[in-house]
């Protein structure tokens, strides 16, 4: 098995790799259900206001993504260092 630096270095370490889990794929299927009896209520305004909506809403959640890794990676490597030096 490669070094966690090589799978980074060859993409090989990336959120692919993680699982949905059954509490995932239970959130989904309420969220579909409400969506479906939903959007068709919507006019053509609200529909692009909701589309819109929802688009910054995926970029919000990115950003806490993006932000809960870096974080995530700086306490790893903190731990890593004080098991070294301890």
């Amino acid at each position: 098995m490669k070094s966690a630096i090589e799978k980074i270095y060859y993409g090989k370490a990336n959120s692919q790799n993680i699982s949905v889990t059954e509490e995932w794929k239970r959130l989904a299927a309420k969220c579909l259900k409400i969506y479906e009896e939903f959007y068709p209520s919507l006019n053509e305004k609200q529909k692009q206001q909701y589309e819109e909506m929802a688009e910054y809403e995926s970029y919000q959640e990115a950003e806490v993504v993006r932000q809960s890794y870096k974080e995530g990676f700086k306490l790893g490597l903190a731990l890593a260092a004080e098991s070294i030096i301890d």
